[in-house]
């Protein structure tokens, strides 16, 4: 990609700006060129594409996956998932693309020869993110044969034989670093590390070594795309762990030692179980995190909802229930969605839709939507003007359509029946901080839980809401308050209490909404002495993993605590880690970061530090292009509070935040409480 020379001297303001253009677009050309080199394979071929590469693909093409595969040629589009076959057989089609991101030679062996005995095609071409020396295919065959996937091309040649019952076949294996969602400009996610996490136990860390091989082969691809050399720096055990694997790396050792310019980046991997309260909070200024609390995930995504689409097309007898999305090209949409407060962003869709209906293709409506005095913008007047659209020709605004889509979602996730358990939850955690800032360990919080949770069904709260909103406050608690042992009790008991009232409720229910209920189900028991038994275990499970949670932060020594307050007459704030380390990063003082840990300085760094007297400690702000990455997903919350923070110190620094996922409060209790149950 080239680069502008800038041999005038710019502002401060105009720097930042300028760095924070170049990595975007860097980023942006790193996706347009992995696709387009894939779509380049794919004419004349049926395309079979897994879900995390189609959730990558959906970001980058705005939910276009199956136009962006027609358009380049493509016969069909199919979901390559191990228990759907459903579409597997492609009439008239010599040619098949596989786009896969697993690691699991299980899902080779299974799902790919399948597709290859059902079919007649004479060329194939695999496209994997399982870079060679981690796709495993058979340990039984020596390195040598494994690192070319020349194991798993003779086996899919074998398949393709017996299909044709012809020898005349072609097989192609192609390393491609399908990994990333672009989400906003300076926050991305992963998709096929979407389940990557820090355990809360350390000594499980090595249970995650293939994941983690993969990711760091595949960051270390975008790292030389980008032709940068890396500092890399980690915050909790398991992050040190993902650095040194991406330090110790032999393909990224020899980048290093090879690269011939280059700029610097400083990559910070942090643990995620560091602040489980910031990804249980509901109280959050960010409208995304309310649309994700609300709306339902897009089938098999994990970082997008489904919108519903009704009431745009409800005049249409062949109205296609299909739903729409937040996925855009225009990233100011994620922007606003983030960082702008709820007036901010309702006043902001209100004049989206008005200029929009007031086209000149909608010249009927203009009289109507003459400018009024609008007192007070809410979901419901929103509402009104969606319903506008009814009266026009939908092909006029078809340019749109993504727009009208978010502003859909909005209403929605403002008028959902969740917004009151939301709201209730919300200042339950306000009570709860309050409480715990100023009574200390006489504090009365569980007590008042366990009544919460005895009383859940009168408020309209959910047991996986509520197992949150206790992870929440374990988290917040830390080290810093000891709950009494009696409450403690009291408690564990509510919880067994609430799980067999929740499995005499489920039962018999084949529908199943929630992890939760799935999770009950799955136990198997139907008595009451077994249900009462099996519901005591799990409290104390459960029990047991806030006892973790609560100790996540006791080996830093800055940011053992979540709760700030700036003086006498301020109240107590919640601050998250990311907040509280990136605030300390971007500070001109440059403050020590003793729970930051260093892999390895640049060789620019070290060189120097040969001829200087003392050992000259490295910053991460001593590279213009910071990626944080948080192992276990990240929060919208996070994502607008590292903007505030960059804007409040103008740093010279462009921060880029990343994540396994978008977060919200259920995800957590699924990954870190469900999860761990032994069934």
């Amino acid at each position: 990609m080239s680069r502008t020379d800038v041999s005038e001297p710019c502002g401060k303001l105009e720097l930042v700006m300028m760095t924070q253009l170049r990595h975007q677009c860097g980023l942006e050309q790193f996706l347009a060129d992995t696709w387009h080199d894939i779509a380049g394979f794919v004419n004349e071929s049926a395309v079979y594409i897994d879900h995390a590469a189609t959730e990558c693909l959906h970001w980058y093409t705005s939910g276009n996956v199956y136009s962006f595969f027609k358009a380049a040629g493509a016969v069909s589009v199919h979901e390559l998932s191990m228990y759907n076959f459903r579409y597997v057989k492609v009439q008239n089609c010599k040619k098949v693309v596989v786009i896969s991101t697993s690691t699991d030679p299980a899902f080779y062996q299974r799902t790919i020869k399948m597709i290859m005995e059902k079919n007649a095609f004479e060329h194939c071409a695999i496209i994997t993110a399982a870079h060679s020396s981690v796709l495993n295919y058979d340990d039984a065959v020596p390195l040598e044969d494994r690192v070319d996937y020349a194991k798993l091309k003779r086996d899919v040649k074998s398949w393709m034989h017996a299909s044709r019952q012809s020898q005349d076949c072609s097989v192609t294996i192609l390393f491609r670093p399908v990994f990333i969602s672009l989400i906003d400009n300076g926050l991305f996610v992963t998709p096929p590390f979407s389940d990557l996490s820090s355990p809360l136990n350390s000594e499980s860390i090595k249970d995650s070594e293939c994941a983690v091989e993969h990711f760091v082969n595949l960051f270390n691809s975008l790292l030389t795309y980008l032709n940068l050399r890396e500092d890399i720096y980690s915050m909790g055990k398991f992050s040190e762990y993902v650095a040194e694997k991406l330090e110790t790396l032999p393909t990224a050792v020899d980048r290093r030692n090879n690269l011939v310019g280059g700029k610097g980046v400083s990559v910070i991997f942090v643990d995620r179980t560091l602040d489980l309260c910031t990804s249980t909070s509901n109280n959050t200024e960010s409208l995304l995190a309310r649309i994700l609390c609300t709306l339902p995930h897009l089938p098999h995504h994990c970082n997008d909802v489904a919108i519903n689409m009704y009431p745009l097309f409800c005049g249409l007898q062949k109205f296609v229930d299909i739903p729409g999305c937040l996925a855009s090209s225009d990233k100011t949409l994620m922007n606003i969605l983030i960082t702008k407060t709820q007036k901010e962003v309702l006043a902001t869709m209100n004049t989206m839709l008005t200029d929009i209906l007031s086209t000149k293709e909608n010249f009927k409506l203009r009289e109507k939507l003459k400018p009024k005095l609008a007192t007070r913008i809410s979901a419901h007047s929103l509402k009104k003007l969606v319903n506008k659209f009814k009266d026009v020709d939908l092909h006029a605004i078809s340019e749109s359509s993504k727009r009208l889509q978010v502003v859909l979602g909005i209403i929605q996730a403002l008028t959902s029946e969740e917004t009151s358990r939301l709201e209730l939850l919300i200042s339950f955690e306000k009570l709860v901080l309050q409480n715990i800032a100023v009574s200390r360990d006489s504090t009365s919080v569980l007590g008042q839980l366990s009544s919460i949770i005895k009383t859940r069904e009168k408020h309209g709260l959910h047991t996986d809401s509520i197992l949150a909103f206790l992870m929440h406050i374990y988290a917040l608690a830390g080290t810093e308050i000891q709950f009494a042992f009696q409450q403690e009790q009291q408690l564990e008991e509510a919880i067994a209490d609430a799980i067999f009232e929740d499995i005499a409720k489920f039962k018999g229910n084949t529908v199943t909404t929630s992890m939760y209920q799935q999770s009950l189900s799955l136990l198997g028991v139907t008595d009451s002495e077994t249900v009462k038994e099996t519901s005591a275990k799990l409290a104390k499970h459960i029990m047991n993993i806030l006892h973790e949670i609560a100790q996540q932060r006791a080996s830093l020594h800055n940011y053992t605590s979540l709760m700030t307050k700036s003086s006498s007459q301020e109240m107590v704030r919640r601050v998250g880690i990311l907040q509280q380390l990136l605030t300390d990063m971007l500070h001109p003082d440059r403050f020590e970061l003793p729970d930051l840990y260093q892999r390895s300085p640049s060789f620019i760094s070290a060189g120097f530090n040969l001829f200087s007297k003392g050992r000259l400690k490295h910053h991460p702000c001593d590279n213009n292009w910071i990626i944080v990455y948080v192992i276990g997903g990240v929060t919208p919350e996070e994502i607008r509070e590292t903007k505030a923070i960059m804007s409040l110190f103008n740093s010279n620094c462009q921060i880029t935040i990343a994540g396994s996922r978008l977060l919200n409060p259920i995800d957590i209790v699924n990954k870190v409480l469900l999860s761990s149950i032994d069934y």
